[in-house]
């Protein structure tokens, strides 16, 4: 039977195996497995889902790996244990997603320090120290998505299926991750958390339905007519500030990619990389 992918996983990650809890950053095992890359022999507390996956997927910015897992605890304590060093924080129901930089990879580790030692290598801790000395050559950013409801939003809100919704919500929340990954790898001087989100959702509403609608980007972010819906997605980007400000702007940027999307028939990463491109972006800025 083959192994999960979360038991592969957690020989990359091993806070995939320790339990989640304010005190376990600071215990000695977590200090030895995660930051000194020693055995561990922890159980993951999942439900290791046969819809569970693993994948590379292609793209401007180089190949981005992604976990998509069917469960939704499942997703939360990924989220937990990789994002927050096993810290069992509040998860908003409508964040479905998430891009985690900076993993320590101990597989990548302990394999080069194998070939190293396999092609007569003597000193593995010179080795280490060598290797260790670019984060390039250890550290990974992969994409979490969970399966549920985009946004948390209801099926017959937006006149599917549940079946059907839950299709699209997978592949909305794909390309909406895959969009930060590409900008931030190809525009990193050009960030805007806001205006990023609207612009990573359009992307994924272009990529689920072949054309972007006005309706549901409004939706996702909590927007009906004039006024904020408390729990939409805007204030999880806001902090402290009153999502009821940010409207107009938001309204006009989503109007603004409805004009310039509306003709394009292409490839959906050559969509993002055009309006990406545009200067008039610089004067959509949300914050």
């Amino acid at each position: 039977m083959e192994e999960h992918i979360l038991i592969q996983l957690s020989r990359r990650y091993p806070q995939l195996l320790f339990p989640l809890s304010y005190d376990t950053k600071n215990s000695e095992a977590y200090r030895c497995a995660v930051r000194r890359g020693e055995p561990f022999a922890g159980t993951p507390d999942f439900s290791f889902s046969p819809k569970d996956r693993w994948m590379r997927v292609d793209t401007p910015a180089g190949c981005a790996e992604i976990l998509l897992l069917e469960e939704r605890k499942d997703f939360e304590h990924c989220v937990r244990a990789l994002a927050y060093q096993c810290e069992p924080r509040e998860i908003p129901s409508s964040m479905g997603a998430t891009t985690i930089s900076g993993l320590i990879n101990w597989e990548k580790i302990h394999g080069y320090l194998d070939e190293y030692e396999a092609n007569g290598g003597k000193n593995r801790d010179f080795a280490f120290r060598i290797f260790t000395a670019d984060r390039k050559n250890y550290t990974d950013r992969i994409i979490l998505l969970s399966s549920g409801w985009y946004s948390a939003v209801e099926p017959r809100t937006v006149g599917l299926s549940d079946e059907e919704w839950t299709e699209k919500s997978v592949t909305i929340r794909q390309y909406h991750e895959l969009t930060h990954f590409i900008c931030r790898t190809l525009y990193p001087e050009n960030i805007d958390a806001v205006r990023d989100e609207i612009f990573a959702d359009m992307i994924g509403i272009f990529a689920a339905f072949g054309r972007y609608d006005v309706s549901l980007a409004k939706v996702f972010l909590g927007i009906e007519g004039e006024q904020y819906r408390k729990g939409g997605r805007l204030e999880n980007y806001l902090e402290s500030a009153d999502p009821n400000d940010f409207i107009a702007k938001a309204v006009r940027l989503i109007d603004w990619l409805a004009q310039k999307s509306e003709p394009y028939r292409g490839d959906v990463f050559g969509l993002l990389l055009e309006l990406f491109g545009m200067p008039e972006l610089k004067d959509l800025r949300m914050t």
